[in-house]
Protein backbone atom coordinates (compact mmCIF):
# COMPACT_ATOMS: atom_id res chain seq x y z
CA UNK A 1 0.00 0.00 0.00
CA UNK A 2 1.65 3.27 -0.92
CA UNK A 3 1.37 6.23 1.33
CA UNK A 4 1.15 9.76 0.53
CA UNK A 5 3.69 11.81 1.77
CA UNK A 6 3.25 15.57 2.20
CA UNK A 7 6.97 17.49 1.47
CA UNK A 8 7.65 20.48 3.06
CA UNK A 9 9.78 22.73 0.74
CA UNK A 10 11.78 25.13 1.75
CA UNK A 11 11.23 29.04 1.58
CA UNK A 12 12.37 30.05 -2.35
CA UNK A 13 14.90 33.23 -2.48
CA UNK A 14 14.68 35.40 -5.19
CA UNK A 15 18.40 35.43 -6.91
CA UNK A 16 19.67 38.86 -7.83
CA UNK A 17 18.34 40.07 -11.34
CA UNK A 18 20.94 40.19 -13.00
CA UNK A 19 22.05 43.70 -14.25
CA UNK A 20 21.07 45.06 -11.13
CA UNK A 21 23.00 48.08 -9.09
CA UNK A 22 24.66 47.71 -6.00
CA UNK A 23 22.10 50.73 -4.74
CA UNK A 24 19.26 48.67 -6.05
CA UNK A 25 20.02 45.68 -4.21
CA UNK A 26 20.68 47.44 -0.84
CA UNK A 27 17.31 48.77 -1.27
CA UNK A 28 15.90 45.14 -1.37
CA UNK A 29 17.79 44.20 1.41
CA UNK A 30 16.80 46.77 3.61
CA UNK A 31 13.32 46.34 3.07
CA UNK A 32 13.52 42.60 3.64
CA UNK A 33 15.52 43.79 6.76
CA UNK A 34 11.98 45.93 7.65
CA UNK A 35 9.72 43.59 7.23
CA UNK A 36 11.52 40.86 9.13
CA UNK A 37 11.88 43.49 12.37
CA UNK A 38 7.77 43.85 11.25
CA UNK A 39 6.97 40.10 12.27
CA UNK A 40 8.80 39.65 15.01
CA UNK A 41 7.31 43.28 16.56
CA UNK A 42 3.72 41.43 15.87
CA UNK A 43 5.04 37.99 17.76
CA UNK A 44 6.44 40.40 20.75
CA UNK A 45 2.92 42.30 20.83
CA UNK A 46 0.72 39.22 20.44
CA UNK A 47 2.95 37.39 23.84
CA UNK A 48 2.56 40.65 25.64
CA UNK A 49 -0.80 40.92 25.09
CA UNK A 50 -2.25 37.05 24.95
CA UNK A 51 0.59 36.08 27.51
CA UNK A 52 -1.98 35.01 30.41
CA UNK A 53 -4.53 32.68 27.93
CA UNK A 54 -3.87 29.89 29.76
CA UNK A 55 -5.17 31.46 33.02
CA UNK A 56 -8.79 31.43 31.43
CA UNK A 57 -9.49 27.92 31.27
CA UNK A 58 -8.29 27.24 34.62
CA UNK A 59 -10.29 30.18 36.05
CA UNK A 60 -13.62 28.20 34.13
CA UNK A 61 -11.99 25.01 35.51
CA UNK A 62 -11.76 26.43 39.37
CA UNK A 63 -15.19 27.78 39.52
CA UNK A 64 -16.72 24.54 37.65
CA UNK A 65 -14.87 22.75 40.55
CA UNK A 66 -16.21 25.24 43.38
CA UNK A 67 -20.21 24.87 41.58
CA UNK A 68 -20.04 20.99 41.83
CA UNK A 69 -18.79 20.96 45.26
CA UNK A 70 -21.42 23.09 46.45
CA UNK A 71 -24.16 22.05 44.75
CA UNK A 72 -22.97 18.36 46.19
CA UNK A 73 -22.68 20.04 49.53
CA UNK A 74 -26.64 21.20 49.10
CA UNK A 75 -27.84 18.05 47.50
CA UNK A 76 -26.36 16.02 49.55
CA UNK A 77 -28.51 18.17 52.74
CA UNK A 78 -31.68 17.72 50.66
CA UNK A 79 -31.28 14.06 50.58
CA UNK A 80 -31.47 13.66 54.11
CA UNK A 81 -34.11 15.56 54.09
CA UNK A 82 -36.08 13.82 52.07
CA UNK A 83 -34.48 10.60 53.13
CA UNK A 84 -37.03 10.43 56.45
CA UNK A 85 -38.02 6.99 58.37
CA UNK A 86 -41.53 6.16 57.40
CA UNK A 87 -43.80 6.88 59.38
CA UNK A 88 -46.73 4.79 58.41
CA UNK A 89 -47.80 2.50 55.72
CA UNK A 90 -51.21 2.61 53.85
CA UNK A 91 -52.51 -0.70 52.73
CA UNK A 92 -55.17 -1.02 49.69
CA UNK A 93 -56.65 -3.89 48.72
CA UNK A 94 -58.75 -6.65 50.74
CA UNK A 95 -57.17 -9.10 52.44
CA UNK A 96 -58.20 -12.58 54.74
CA UNK A 97 -55.46 -14.09 55.20
CA UNK A 98 -52.88 -11.82 55.12
CA UNK A 99 -52.43 -9.51 58.26
CA UNK A 100 -52.38 -6.03 57.51
CA UNK A 101 -50.20 -5.35 60.49
CA UNK A 102 -47.77 -7.65 59.89
CA UNK A 103 -47.42 -6.78 56.53
CA UNK A 104 -46.52 -3.25 57.16
CA UNK A 105 -44.13 -4.17 60.00
CA UNK A 106 -42.40 -6.60 57.47
CA UNK A 107 -42.28 -4.15 54.49
CA UNK A 108 -40.28 -1.50 57.01
CA UNK A 109 -38.11 -4.26 58.21
CA UNK A 110 -37.71 -4.89 54.45
CA UNK A 111 -36.84 -1.28 53.27
CA UNK A 112 -33.81 -0.65 55.41
CA UNK A 113 -32.96 3.13 55.40
CA UNK A 114 -34.97 5.62 54.84
CA UNK A 115 -38.10 6.30 52.55
CA UNK A 116 -35.56 7.76 49.72
CA UNK A 117 -32.77 5.50 49.78
CA UNK A 118 -35.41 1.90 50.47
CA UNK A 119 -35.05 -0.73 47.78
CA UNK A 120 -38.07 -0.86 47.07
CA UNK A 121 -37.75 -4.25 44.90
CA UNK A 122 -36.33 -5.56 47.63
CA UNK A 123 -39.49 -4.79 49.27
CA UNK A 124 -42.13 -5.89 46.53
CA UNK A 125 -39.62 -9.50 46.67
CA UNK A 126 -39.92 -9.78 50.41
CA UNK A 127 -43.69 -9.14 50.43
CA UNK A 128 -44.43 -11.50 47.14
CA UNK A 129 -42.73 -14.20 48.76
CA UNK A 130 -45.49 -14.35 51.04
CA UNK A 131 -48.13 -17.81 49.58
CA UNK A 132 -51.54 -16.00 49.86
CA UNK A 133 -49.77 -12.66 48.24
CA UNK A 134 -50.90 -12.85 44.36
CA UNK A 135 -49.58 -9.64 43.50
CA UNK A 136 -48.38 -6.30 45.26
CA UNK A 137 -47.31 -3.02 44.17
CA UNK A 138 -44.89 -0.98 46.28
CA UNK A 139 -44.39 3.01 46.09
CA UNK A 140 -43.44 6.33 48.02
CA UNK A 141 -46.08 8.40 49.69
CA UNK A 142 -44.81 12.03 50.39
CA UNK A 143 -43.50 12.72 53.18
CA UNK A 144 -42.86 9.69 54.85
CA UNK A 145 -45.74 6.92 54.38
CA UNK A 146 -44.90 3.80 52.27
CA UNK A 147 -48.26 2.77 50.03
CA UNK A 148 -48.89 -1.01 49.30
CA UNK A 149 -51.22 -2.34 46.68
CA UNK A 150 -52.05 -5.54 47.68
CA UNK A 151 -53.99 -8.62 45.75
CA UNK A 152 -54.82 -11.83 47.68
CA UNK A 153 -54.43 -15.29 46.03
CA UNK A 154 -58.41 -16.60 45.61
CA UNK A 155 -58.22 -20.29 45.46
CA UNK A 156 -60.27 -21.96 42.93
CA UNK A 157 -59.20 -25.80 43.39
CA UNK A 158 -56.97 -28.12 45.37
CA UNK A 159 -53.66 -29.29 44.01
CA UNK A 160 -52.47 -32.83 45.45
CA UNK A 161 -52.63 -33.09 49.51
CA UNK A 162 -51.46 -29.48 50.86
CA UNK A 163 -51.26 -27.13 47.59
CA UNK A 164 -53.98 -24.86 46.29
CA UNK A 165 -54.73 -23.88 42.37
CA UNK A 166 -55.53 -19.92 41.49
CA UNK A 167 -57.67 -18.86 39.01
CA UNK A 168 -54.58 -19.21 36.53
CA UNK A 169 -53.70 -22.41 37.06
CA UNK A 170 -50.75 -21.57 39.57
CA UNK A 171 -49.74 -23.46 42.72
CA UNK A 172 -49.26 -22.20 45.98
CA UNK A 173 -48.87 -24.01 49.18
CA UNK A 174 -50.57 -22.16 52.17
CA UNK A 175 -51.07 -23.56 55.71
CA UNK A 176 -54.72 -22.98 55.76
CA UNK A 177 -55.12 -25.31 52.70
CA UNK A 178 -57.02 -27.78 54.88
CA UNK A 179 -59.88 -24.96 55.26
CA UNK A 180 -60.50 -25.56 51.54
CA UNK A 181 -62.03 -29.16 51.66
CA UNK A 182 -64.86 -28.31 49.66
CA UNK A 183 -63.14 -27.24 46.35
CA UNK A 184 -62.68 -29.88 43.83
CA UNK A 185 -59.34 -31.87 43.88
CA UNK A 186 -56.59 -32.11 41.17
CA UNK A 187 -54.03 -34.38 40.92
CA UNK A 188 -51.22 -34.61 38.13
CA UNK A 189 -48.24 -33.70 36.97
CA UNK A 190 -47.35 -29.80 38.10
CA UNK A 191 -46.59 -28.48 34.69
CA UNK A 192 -49.75 -29.47 33.48
CA UNK A 193 -52.26 -27.59 35.80
CA UNK A 194 -53.16 -24.86 33.33
CA UNK A 195 -54.67 -27.88 30.96
CA UNK A 196 -56.55 -29.60 34.28
CA UNK A 197 -57.98 -26.03 35.05
CA UNK A 198 -59.11 -25.79 31.05
CA UNK A 199 -60.45 -29.66 31.23
CA UNK A 200 -61.84 -29.39 34.40
CA UNK A 201 -64.49 -26.34 33.31
CA UNK A 202 -65.37 -28.42 30.31
CA UNK A 203 -65.74 -31.90 32.28
CA UNK A 204 -67.70 -30.41 35.18
CA UNK A 205 -69.91 -28.27 32.74
CA UNK A 206 -70.93 -31.39 30.87
CA UNK A 207 -71.96 -33.49 34.20
CA UNK A 208 -73.97 -30.36 35.29
CA UNK A 209 -76.33 -31.14 32.92
CA UNK A 210 -77.45 -34.07 34.63
CA UNK A 211 -77.01 -32.72 38.20
CA UNK A 212 -73.99 -34.13 38.65
CA UNK A 213 -70.60 -32.28 39.98
CA UNK A 214 -67.03 -33.42 39.07
CA UNK A 215 -65.16 -33.32 42.54
CA UNK A 216 -61.42 -34.53 41.50
CA UNK A 217 -59.77 -35.04 38.66
CA UNK A 218 -56.66 -36.78 37.79
CA UNK A 219 -54.14 -36.45 34.92
CA UNK A 220 -51.56 -39.62 35.20
CA UNK A 221 -48.64 -39.22 33.82
CA UNK A 222 -49.00 -40.82 30.75
CA UNK A 223 -52.03 -38.63 30.28
CA UNK A 224 -55.32 -41.04 31.16
CA UNK A 225 -57.85 -38.97 32.74
CA UNK A 226 -60.48 -40.28 36.00
CA UNK A 227 -62.91 -38.24 37.18
CA UNK A 228 -64.88 -38.81 40.41
CA UNK A 229 -68.18 -37.40 40.73
CA UNK A 230 -70.06 -35.87 44.09
CA UNK A 231 -72.33 -39.37 44.03
CA UNK A 232 -68.94 -41.37 44.79
CA UNK A 233 -68.39 -42.92 41.14
CA UNK A 234 -65.50 -43.18 39.21
CA UNK A 235 -65.44 -42.66 35.65
CA UNK A 236 -62.14 -43.90 33.93
CA UNK A 237 -62.02 -42.27 30.45
CA UNK A 238 -58.70 -42.95 29.33
CA UNK A 239 -56.00 -40.87 27.31
CA UNK A 240 -58.34 -40.22 23.93
CA UNK A 241 -62.01 -39.00 22.84
CA UNK A 242 -62.32 -37.68 26.20
CA UNK A 243 -65.87 -35.29 25.49
CA UNK A 244 -66.85 -37.95 22.97
CA UNK A 245 -66.60 -41.02 25.34
CA UNK A 246 -68.12 -38.97 28.43
CA UNK A 247 -70.91 -37.39 26.12
CA UNK A 248 -71.69 -41.53 25.20
CA UNK A 249 -71.81 -42.18 29.19
CA UNK A 250 -73.79 -39.14 30.04
CA UNK A 251 -76.67 -40.61 27.36
CA UNK A 252 -75.94 -44.33 29.09
CA UNK A 253 -76.01 -42.91 32.66
CA UNK A 254 -79.82 -41.00 32.29
CA UNK A 255 -81.00 -44.25 30.25
CA UNK A 256 -79.93 -46.94 32.58
CA UNK A 257 -77.67 -46.26 35.60
CA UNK A 258 -79.26 -43.30 37.16
CA UNK A 259 -81.38 -45.15 39.44
CA UNK A 260 -78.47 -47.22 40.73
CA UNK A 261 -75.93 -44.45 41.16
CA UNK A 262 -78.52 -42.53 43.31
CA UNK A 263 -78.94 -45.70 45.51
CA UNK A 264 -75.02 -46.39 45.87
CA UNK A 265 -74.70 -49.52 43.85
CA UNK A 266 -72.15 -48.40 41.53
CA UNK A 267 -68.78 -48.07 42.04
CA UNK A 268 -66.84 -47.62 39.41
CA UNK A 269 -67.73 -46.64 35.43
CA UNK A 270 -65.40 -47.79 32.40
CA UNK A 271 -65.76 -45.72 29.65
CA UNK A 272 -62.95 -46.69 27.62
CA UNK A 273 -64.79 -49.16 25.33
CA UNK A 274 -65.89 -48.04 22.00
CA UNK A 275 -68.97 -50.23 22.47
CA UNK A 276 -70.27 -49.85 25.30
CA UNK A 277 -69.29 -48.87 29.45
CA UNK A 278 -67.87 -51.47 32.29
CA UNK A 279 -70.04 -51.18 35.56
CA UNK A 280 -68.25 -52.53 38.81
CA UNK A 281 -71.16 -52.44 41.59
CA UNK A 282 -70.69 -51.93 44.87
CA UNK A 283 -70.74 -55.27 47.30
CA UNK A 284 -73.98 -54.68 49.83
CA UNK A 285 -74.76 -56.92 52.82
CA UNK A 286 -77.08 -59.39 50.85
CA UNK A 287 -74.48 -60.04 48.29
CA UNK A 288 -71.80 -60.65 51.10
CA UNK A 289 -74.02 -63.04 52.65
CA UNK A 290 -74.55 -65.12 49.85
CA UNK A 291 -71.32 -65.60 49.37
CA UNK A 292 -70.56 -67.04 52.38
CA UNK A 293 -73.26 -69.02 52.30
Amino acid sequence: MLKQLRIHNPPQIDPPRRGATALERKDEQAGADKEARWNFSRILNWKSIDGDWWLKPATILTALTVYIALANGAWGKVYSWLDKPVSSVVINGETRHLDRQSLANSSVVLMNGGLLSADLKMVKQGIQADPWVYQVGVARQWPASLYLDIREEVPVARWGKDGLLNHEGDIFWPDQAKEYQQLPLLKGPSSETALMMSEYYDLNQMLRNVDLQLIELELEARGAWTLLLDNGIRVIVGREQVVARLERFLKVYQQRLQQDADAGRIEQIDIRYNNGIAVKWRKTETSEAQQKG
